[in-house]
């Protein structure tokens, strides 16, 4: 297999390193690294599902916010999980991972893969580093932001935390992780490129400090905490990390919240639950209509959200964790959109600029309970009757439904089928129905779960 040259010039040079201190969490001396961020960057982090979930807990994009304070730095998270170097599986039409890119205009890339590609083994190596080559080549070869080549990082795997039970003990696979990381580490080198090495930090720490993972391999609210450290100290965007106390730092907090809030809102414009919609056969359907004002409205909240984040006060970078990480994840409650204006969209029947108001509604094919309940054709003996309906219970769109032993019908609402309305909190939701007579008709309700994303169903256990 030949070598491609590995020639070309970028913005900046840096040692390859290996991280092995962490303030609070391990000893050791950290390394250094060179990362260079300008005034106005853009910067986006692409890979696999490492990647992707560093917008849910923030650490790391709140200490670069803190690191510069007044760079107002734009950040789009297009993690996917499952992506690996040469492969992205997207929906039909979605586009190719350079539309967005430069979209964005995007100065800097943080790339980081090994882990999915690992489970190959060493069979899996030798393309692995063709297809790293290749992925680097073709980002060099692009410039996002109209001006110059991205600059580009590599960020390693993590090592495979033996947590015992029925688990994966990890042994094979972190030889392969390791071996995977090296090749990274060695990519890093001949293109000139920052290399972070999360592997050889994280296999020392997990003998000694609580774990990191859920599953060996996808980290904890406390694992992207400690995480987001190493990648810090191995950057030189801090020196010492503050001691953890029971105040912690509100600032950073606060800062890291409005960060979540900005993440959730590119996400659902950036990876809708519902992309067929957007990009695929479903996108000339009515329920599609209003989707190209509605990305709008997304794209006029991120920008609002990202001002809040420039303008918020910014805590000193070796403060971003002092807490530990919270019971509650941000991501458990979704934004609330307060101070953000969202310009209303007009009413399909305005576009067309009617001279005279309707007398009446379209006719939308909705039938009255009376006439729904005569259209049914039932078999000799049968009857049918209404339990429960929108107009006396908090029920719209019911995507999945499932009586319990005792009798209650549990409901999963859509009610903002097939997207969550641009600026609002998510609207759906479980919703328990009960005959306590025993007349077979609903009389009483309990929302079990609200502020739900497109929930699509659920399974009833533990006893119901």
């Amino acid at each position: 297999m030949a070598i491609p040259a590995r020639t070309k010039k970028i913005l900046f040079l840096l040692a390859i390193v290996s991280v092995a201190g962490l303030g609070g969490a391990c000893s050791g001396d950290s390394g250094s690294a060179s990362l260079e961020i300008a005034q106005g960057d853009s910067i986006a982090f692409i890979g696999n599902t490492f990647a992707e979930r560093l917008h849910l807990f923030g650490y790391f994009e709140t200490l670069l916010h803190s690191k510069y304070p007044d760079h107002r730095l734009k950040i789009r998270n297009m993690g996917w999980s499952g992506d690996e170097v040469a492969l992205r599986p997207r929906p039909f039409r979605f586009g190719d991972m350079h539309r967005y890119l430069t979209e964005h205009e995007v100065d800097v890339i943080f790339a980081c893969f090994g882990m999915n590609e690992s489970f190959g083994g060493a069979e899996g190596l030798p393309q692995f580093q063709a297809d790293l080559d290749a992925l680097v080549e073709d980002l060099q070869a692009h410039q996002y932001n109209g001006a110059s080549a991205p600059r580009i990082l590599l960020v390693s795997p993590i090592a495979h935390e033996d947590l015992g039970g029925h688990l994966p003990d990890g042994i094979e696979h972190n030889e392969s992780l390791r071996q995977y990381t090296e090749a990274m580490a060695e990519a890093a080198e001949e293109y000139g490129l920052p290399f972070v090495d999360l592997f050889t930090p994280t296999q020392e720490l997990y003998p000694t400090v609580r774990r990191l993972t859920s599953n060996g391999i996808h980290l904890t609210s406390y694992g992207h905490w400690t995480v987001s450290q190493i990648m810090a100290r191995s950057l030189g965007l801090v020196e010492t990390i503050a001691a953890v106390s029971d105040t912690g730092n509100p600032t950073a907090e606060s800062l890291r919240r409005a960060i979540y809030d900005k993440n959730y809102s590119f996400f659902f414009r950036w990876r809708a639950p519902n992309m067929e919609y957007i990009h695929g056969q479903r996108r000339t359907l009515p329920g599609a209509e209003l989707m190209p004002e509605e990305l709008e409205q997304l794209a006029q909240i991120i920008e609002q959200l990202e001002t809040k984040i420039w303008e918020m006060p910014k805590p000193r970078p070796e403060e971003v964790w002092r807490e530990l990480p919270p019971d509650r994840p941000l991501w458990i409650d979704p934004p609330l959109y307060t101070d953000i204006q969202v310009a209303p969209i007009a009413p399909v029947a305005a576009r067309e600029v009617p001279t005279e108001p309707p007398d009446e509604e379209p006719d939308r094919g909705i039938l009255s309970v009376e006439d729904a309940l005569k259209s049914f054709h039932l078999p000799d003996g049968y009857a049918i009757n209404l339990y429960a309906s929108e107009e006396e219970f908090p029920i719209a769109n019911p995507m999945a439904m499932n009586f319990d032993a005792e009798g209650r019908l549990w409901v999963a609402n859509t009610p903002t089928w097939p997207h969550p309305v641009p600026g609002q909190q998510p609207r759906d939701s479980i919703v328990i129905l009960e005959d306590s007579d025993r007349n077979g008709v609903a009389d009483q309700h309990i929302v079990f779960i609200d502020k739900l994303n497109m929930i699509h169903g659920f399974a009833l256990g533990d006893g119901g």
